[in-house]
Order: structure tokens, then C-alpha cells, then sequence
């Protein structure tokens, strides 16, 4: 009984780390008030331009801000015992506000960008239970600079095995269905194994980063 316990007490501990600094922040929401955001605990990195090949972090030069100037970034998440999140980071690199309000549009590609075969969930409740932070969606505006955050959720249980595991190894998101998608390739392992679904969390507000803004042309 005390294992038992203690297992389904250490699922949600581990992700209110992942997600720490959640709290209420008055920036870029229709009300002034945003809700619980997930923050992750070390800022994304991975990042690509839309016409650019996925790239890790480390490349020694940022790439150029994409067209639509918004940069999507991905983290290299958490896992506990088969549950897995990873934090999508939405950065205003342009030099006017851009509004979001709603789920990112995300699909999971494999190694030769395939789109594979999965269920998307809007809201992360059926993977992680309640979270204070999976709210509805709400109008984001970021102005130069600032960043939405969105998490993305699955287990890795594999009780399959008439067919093999999906695994990814990019993710190509857009900040809402109808707009330009941007491929990424996060740190972390993308292992579905047979559960053959993933879910979204809606975009929240997310502290400020030292992102300058683009040029002006």
C-alpha cells in the first residue's frame, strides 16, 4: 500500500518540477491575468527557421527571425515512471505584438520527417490528470521579446506488440491551425510506444527571455 501511494504521489511532484515558476502573471492575456504557465526548468533551445533543416542547440549563430516573426522552440523535457512532457516555447522575435489564443497545431515526424501516426489531444487531463496550469485557451499577445509556453504530454507504455513503437524524432508546430508550421527537433526522445496519442496543453503567457528583437528592413 505505501509503494502504491508513494508511486502515484511522485508522478505529479515530478511534473510540477518540470512545469516550476507556474504563477499567475499580468502580462499579454484579454483580462491582464494570466493563469498557471508552464515554465521549464532550463530555457528550450532546439529551434529552425521554416525553410531550415532542424537543427539542435549549440549552432554557433541564432537563426534569422522567420517570417511570420515568431520562433518556436522546444525543451528537453521530463519523464517519470513512463510519463512524459516537454515544454514548447512560442518567442516573439519580431517588432510588432503577435496574438495566439488557442493550442498549438503539432505533429510528430520521424527521422525522415514523416508525419507519424497519432492522436492529438487538445488539453493534457487524460495524460496527466488535472492541472492547474491546462486551462482553456485564452487571447496571448506577446509584444517583442515575450514568450508563450505550451506543454505537450504522453506515456511511453508499450503493450503492443503486433506492431513496433512509435518514436520521433522531430515535431512540427504551428502557433494555431492555419499558420506557417516550423520544424524542431527537441533534446528529448520522442517514444511514444504504442499508446499511438500525445496531448497539448493551450498557450500561456511565459517570463520574458533577453530575446532582441529583428531588425527592421
Amino acid at each position: 500500500m505505501t509503494g502504491s501511494w508513494a508511486y502515484r504521489r511522485a508522478v505529479p511532484l515530478a511534473v510540477v518540477a518540470l512545469l516550476a515558476g507556474c504563477a499567475p502573471r499580468p502580462i499579454g492575456t484579454a483580462d491582464g491575468v494570466a493563469p498557471w504557465v508552464p515554465t521549464p526548468s532550463a530555457l528550450p533551445s532546439s529551434t529552425s527557421s521554416p525553410a531550415a533543416s532542424p537543427s539542435r542547440a549549440g549552432q554557433p549563430t541564432a537563426p534569422a527571425c522567420p517570417p511570420e516573426g515568431v520562433r518556436v522552440q522546444a525543451g528537453g523535457g521530463d519523464a517519470a515512471s513512463g510519463l512524459r512532457v516537454l515544454t514548447i516555447t512560442l518567442v516573439n522575435c519580431g517588432t510588432k505584438p503577435y496574438e495566439v489564443n488557442g493550442y498549438p497545431a503539432v505533429q510528430a515526424l520521424d527521422e525522415d520527417q514523416e508525419v507519424l501516426d497519432l492522436q492529438v489531444l487538445t488539453g493534457v487531463t487524460e495524460i496527466l490528470g488535472s492541472m492547474p496550469w491546462d486551462t482553456p485557451p485564452k487571447p496571448v499577445t506577446l509584444r517583442p521579446g515575450q514568450r508563450a509556453s505550451a506543454a505537450l504530454a504522453w506515456r511511453n507504455t508499450y503493450d503492443d506488440t503486433r506492431r513496433p513503437p512509435a518514436n520521433g524524432t522531430y515535431l512540427r508546430v504551428a502557433p494555431v491551425a492555419g499558420r506557417l508550421p516550423q520544424t524542431v527537433e527537441p533534446e528529448a526522445a520522442l517514444d511514444f510506444g504504442s499508446t499511438g496519442r500525445f496531448a497539448v496543453s493551450a498557450w500561456q503567457p511565459a517570463p520574458a527571455t533577453p530575446t532582441s528583437p529583428a531588425t527592421p528592413r
